[in-house]
């Protein structure tokens, strides 16, 4: 069985299908073989990232909710799904019964904060949800100590956070438009960007 890791918000612009696309590319570059789902119907950010460049491709494959076959997953080491932007939160709730895991990512603006508070408040009521659940913090500043700043605040009020900070880089934004990895744009902080990333990836799985 594969391992499930879903990514969602309720806060739009944290670097939702970034931090989906992104992950999924470092798990298949660590060997892993991974699927990636967009289930954001109404954008579908990850679908157009892939569909932009689709002879170089990212190394894996995106797929619609209505393209997933239980033999596509069958051999997959791990599942990233990349929820629909805003979800309702009954539609969290069910989130336990398909993902070993939750991502929450999160800028570390105080409104941003603010939200992912509300929404893990909401999580760790459901039991099983908020046990699952990690906050990931995204579009970190690389210069200051604002990311770790936010991470010990949050860990301080007792919700889990990722170790591995996400910061923000140019080379993020190329990688969408050119429908790749960040570690495929020519871009000098390209390196330190996908270095986060991989990082991370090791953290969860």
């Amino acid at each position: 069985m594969p391992h499930v890791i879903a990514v969602t918000s309720e806060k739009g612009g944290v670097g939702k299908s970034t931090l989906a696309v992104h992950l999924a590319g470092a798990l298949t570059r660590r060997g892993l073989s991974t699927v990636l789902i967009d289930e954001d119907g109404r954008v579908g950010s990850s679908l157009r990232w892939a569909a932009r460049a689709p002879e170089a491709g990212l190394g894996f494959p995106v797929l619609a909710p209505d393209d997933v076959k239980p033999k596509k997953l069958a051999d997959a080491d791990a599942v990233l799904i990349d929820t629909e932007g805003r979800p309702k939160r009954k539609e969290l709730r069910r989130l336990s019964e398909r993902a070993d895991l939750i991502l929450v990512p999160s800028g570390v603006g105080a409104l941003e904060l603010e939200a992912t508070r509300e929404l893990l408040d909401f999580l760790l009521e459901a039991g099983d949800v908020g046990r699952k659940t990690r906050i990931v913090l995204t579009r970190v500043p690389p210069v200051g100590h604002a990311g770790e700043d936010a991470r010990e605040n949050l860990r301080d009020e007792g919700l889990t956070v990722c170790n591995t900070l996400v910061r923000q880089y140019a080379a993020y934004h190329k990688a969408a438009e050119l429908g790749v990895l960040a570690v495929g744009v020519r871009d000098s902080r390209a390196a330190v960007a996908w270095a986060d990333i991989l990082a991370l990836s090791r953290e969860l799985l």
